[in-house]
């Protein structure tokens, strides 16, 4: 039985093409996720892209962009012990703006305890991550 995924949501006032251009950014990304040290990626933010990601807590993982529709959405999913971590990132055009969505869910036979474990820190941390992210994208942080 997989968890259920984990969601939070935030409204930016920008255009989803400008909060697009940040995610776009990957080696950028932690300018506004505070809990992501670094990232790459081998290419641009396109499906089947692959890069890495180092987060605050825990190793280096693996990256594999599984979805990506310019200023709409996009999709990684990260290997995790013969298991699968998959974080979803959803604009929808909204008056004055963008809603933002950020997800997480937890898939293959060890979802249970990643939900457990490291979704603790998810939970905690995505209402950071989208505050930050909103600040930067106001303040015009594209290419910063």
């Amino acid at each position: 039985m997989q968890p259920p995924p984990i969601a939070f949501s935030i409204h930016i006032s920008a255009s989803p093409e400008a909060v697009y251009e940040v995610y776009a950014d990957v080696p950028g990304w932690p300018r506004w996720d505070p809990d992501t040290r670094a990232a790459g990626l081998d290419g641009s933010l396109q499906a089947g892209a692959r890069g890495w990601l180092r987060p605050r807590k825990g190793l280096k993982v693996a990256m594999h962009v599984a979805e990506a529709t310019p200023g709409r959405s996009f999709t990684v999913e990260c290997p995790v012990l013969g298991s699968r971590m998959r974080f979803g990132h959803e604009l929808v055009p909204a008056a004055g703006g963008v809603q933002v969505t950020h997800s997480a869910s937890f898939h293959g036979w060890l979802a249970g305890w990643l939900d457990r474990t490291v979704g603790r820190d998810v939970r905690a941390g995505l209402p950071a991550t989208l505050v930050s992210l909103k600040a930067h994208v106001e303040q015009g942080g594209a290419g910063r």
